[in-house]
């Protein structure tokens, strides 16, 4: 940048459903969640639930046109804490944790039930907008694009950001707001760093995935202790095996954690891990639970020593491990639980989004025998799933529509959805760019791929 201090505005990294906001001469036109960050769930009746998102805000005020603002939703710990006791007086399950329901909520199909949730916003970057050609411009800084959506009765952090010069007040001022999160109305999981001065931001621009402007704070991971029930083994779509630790129930953050990953066999030995051990349990950022270390200085003589199985759990197939790799995998590829996980990824959002379709689904077709591989998903006999518990025809038909329109998806999420070990979705958008169909990678060589 050329200069010797850069001014920085601070504010929480709020943790919630994250949405976009579109306003035209004033008025809300628009709501849609972030997505895959191209493109998201159209919203809007859901947005205009939440009473702290106005619907009309007076941007011509200052000259603005067409704005889009970017924002978290979020169900505040008390309003979480209600609702969740409203569950279980109903004999509902209740919800994981104040980010899940918040996210969830925003894709309900009934506007009421969203309301029911008391669902907030926050609002904290201004990410389009435009003015008329001789229009100054209505902010120079962040800090002042923030103070302006306060202005217009939208919720930003205005009252909790800092605006500092300089990197070592930042620093203080996360380390010190860390100290006070649990006593916040909400979740937040960090802190947010961004360069204040807009056109600076603009000078040092963007990389494919994110803004050099700007840079999270994570906080310390959340802890909690408990002890190692058991493990079991479980089947990926590729044939791994991954051993999934099962503990006491304990609760981390806001979520009950009872069952860890532990990724593979060199894992459990280089934590020394024991059935029966008091373990450091941590939510990598406050989300994925793992195993930080066994407390060998507590046992107490009777725990067990973790066996790795030789054959696959469910098909009793002889497991491999290739040289170089830390997993063992299941080769039969006719493997159930194989099968089942390749439908399962085959149907997913990122692949080829069969809606309506989820893993409770393809596990009782699967068990069935209504469906037994992937191409038997457009061969369905509907009118047997018809007949069955919990399918009304509503339910039948948009899980038709779902799969008949998931035949016009592009041809990179049918790569991707057939589930190919080391082709994730960039490869196979790559894949995808050198063909025109599927099939004419029979004429490919080996050295063309």
């Amino acid at each position: 940048t050329g200069l010797k201090e850069i001014e920085y505005c601070v504010e929480p990294k709020f943790d919630g459903g994250s949405i976009s906001l579109i306003y035209e001469d004033d008025l809300m036109v628009r709501g849609a969640t972030r997505g895959n960050g191209v493109e998201g769930d159209e919203i809007t009746t859901n947005i205009k639930q939440i009473r702290s998102i106005p619907l009309s805000a007076k941007f011509s005020k200052h000259g603005i046109q067409t704005v889009e603002i970017r924002g978290e939703v979020l169900i505040n710990k008390n309003n979480f804490a209600k609702y969740n006791q409203q569950l279980v007086e109903q004999g509902q399950a209740p919800l994981a944790n104040p980010r899940n329901a918040a996210a969830g909520t925003l894709r309900i199909k009934d506007p009421a039930e969203v309301s029911k949730r008391n669902l907030e916003a926050f609002v904290y970057h201004i990410s389009y907008y435009t003015t008329p050609a001789t229009k100054e411009a209505p902010f120079t800084t962040h800090s002042q694009s923030l103070d302006l959506l306060w202005e217009l009765g939208f919720r930003s952090p205005k009252q909790e950001k800092k605006v500092f010069k300089g990197i070592q007040q930042v620093i203080d001022y996360c380390l010190e707001f860390e100290h006070t999160r649990d006593n916040l109305p909400y979740e937040i999981d960090g802190m947010v760093i961004k360069v204040n001065n807009l056109e600076l931001q603009d000078k040092m621009g963007m990389t494919s995935h994110h803004p050099r402007w700007a840079i999270a704070y994570k906080f310390k991971a959340r802890q909690g202790t408990s002890k190692l029930l058991s493990v079991e083994f479980q089947v990926g779509r590729t044939g791994s095996i991954t051993p999934v630790a099962k503990i006491q129930p304990v609760p981390i953050g806001g979520v009950t954690v009872s069952s860890i990953s532990l990724f593979n066999e060199e894992v459990i030995r280089e934590k020394d891990l024991m059935i029966g051990d008091t373990v450091l349990v941590e939510r990598a950022g406050d989300v994925i639970p793992y195993i930080v270390k066994s407390q060998a200085e507590l046992r107490k003589g009777d725990e067990k020593h973790i066996k790795f199985p030789k054959n696959c759990p469910v098909c009793d197939s002889k497991l491999f491990k290739e040289e170089g790799e830390a997993v063992w995998r299941c080769i039969n590829i006719e493997c159930p639980a194989q099968v089942v996980e390749r439908i399962i990824h085959f149907n997913s959002k990122d692949a080829m989004d069969i809606r309506g379709f989820g893993d409770a689904n393809v596990r009782k077709f699967y068990e069935m025998g209504l469906l037994k591989d992937i191409p038997g998903l457009y061969t369905l006999d509907f009118e047997k799933i018809g007949s069955l518990e919990g399918f009304g025809k509503k339910s039948v038909d948009n899980l038709q529509a779902a799969i008949e329109k998931s035949k016009t998806q592009p041809l990179h999420r049918l790569i991707f959805g057939l589930g190919i070990r080391f082709v994730g979705e960039t490869t196979a958008k790559t894949l995808a760019s050198a063909v025109d169909h599927l099939m004419d990678f029979k004429q490919f060589t080996q050295e063309q791929l």
